[in-house]
């Protein structure tokens, strides 16, 4: 199956990062910037499919905490079943050229993140930290 995903996420990376001010980080150039990938601490629930496990266990664990590029990120934040991470929050670092992406631990595809983030145009990324909590994915379809 296609990555599609990969793009739409990259797409929504730039604009939030275009239209957006992340704290304590000054934007210079969408190139020179790295990303690192952790969990989000935050996340309540565990992993709830197959797709959620491989990645924790098999596809991000060498990657986690590393710096990365926005292609290489978005490549990886998506799963075999074209999944994307229920929610991404953006929080800067102590290095003016590189981001920290805390992600959730879920994957879902295009149509979930769409019910999930019915106000947000930058979805799955959040602006407000705690606004994840508003809803449970227990009662959606995976």
């Amino acid at each position: 199956m296609q990555k599609t995903n990969s793009k739409f996420l990259k797409n929504q990376l730039e604009k939030f990062l275009s239209e957006n001010e992340v704290e304590n980080f000054i934007m210079e150039n969408f190139e020179e910037i790295e990303y690192i990938i952790k969990y989000d601490p935050t996340e309540k629930q565990e992993s709830k499919t197959n797709s959620d496990d491989i990645m924790k266990l098999w596809s991000l664990p060498n990657v986690i905490g590393k710096q990365l590029n926005l292609n290489n990120v978005c490549e990886r934040l998506v799963t075999y079943k074209n999944e994307i991470p229920l929610w991404i929050k953006i929080e800067s670092t102590d290095d003016n050229n590189v981001l920290k992406l805390l992600i959730s631990k879920r994957f879902r595809k295009i149509k979930i993140i769409d019910e999930w983030h019915k106000d947000n145009e930058y979805k799955p990324i959040l602006i407000d930290k705690t606004s994840y909590n508003r809803l449970d994915d227990s009662n959606l379809n995976k």
